[in-house]
């Protein structure tokens, strides 16, 4: 079965300011009221707040969608992740690179520049297409798959999530982000 998972990936924030800016989009989205700290164990977690609804798109084929007036909040949790990760996003066939200059997707790369990018913070893939190296995190990949970044939200089982949530989200946070779904 799994569990789906969505990523809010912050592009742009920094190995030293993802702490900082994590806690700033986490109070936001409790302020706002999308999500609400629940005690748990011996701390906290960060589960559905009353305005989760205005957060997400309740669209066929879910089967919430056709349910009115759902009661029934999202059933995980939202989870700020800070420090060097590669974010995916969920289980399937390896996606290929698009170029961030020439846009031009290519299938051979190496994992090992995955590897070098976690290790050390940097690393960069060549494009065949117009011979030009680029940062790995500047990199988009099919099906929106990877993101090598310092901070990223992970909502764990909530309903997809509205783009205008998203970019509302990204304008608080004052960075590029990248949205990624799968089930894991």
């Amino acid at each position: 079965m799994g569990t789906y998972q969505q990523t809010v990936v912050d592009l742009d924030a920094s190995a030293e300011e993802a702490v900082t800016w994590g806690e700033r989009g986490r109070e936001w989205l409790e302020a706002e009221g999308f999500i609400r700290p629940v005690p748990w164990q011996d701390g906290l977690v960060q589960l559905a707040g009353p305005r989760w609804r205005e957060a997400v798109e309740l669209v066929p084929p879910d089967w919430r969608a056709r349910i009115k007036e759902l009661e029934e909040e999202p059933c995980g949790e939202l989870r700020v992740v800070a420090g060097r990760t590669v974010f995916l996003a969920g289980m399937g066939r390896v996606p290929d690179p698009i170029c961030p200059r020439c846009q031009s997707a290519t299938s051979t790369w190496s994992g090992e520049v995955i590897d070098t990018w976690y290790t050390t913070g940097a690393a960069d893939l060549g494009c065949p297409a117009c011979t030009r190296r680029a940062p790995l995190p500047d990199w988009d990949w099919t099906r929106d798959y990877f993101a090598f970044a310092y901070l990223g939200f992970e909502f764990d089982d909530w309903p997809p999530l509205d783009p205008h949530f998203t970019a509302a989200f990204g304008k608080v946070l004052g960075h590029r982000i990248r949205v990624l779904a799968g089930k894991w």
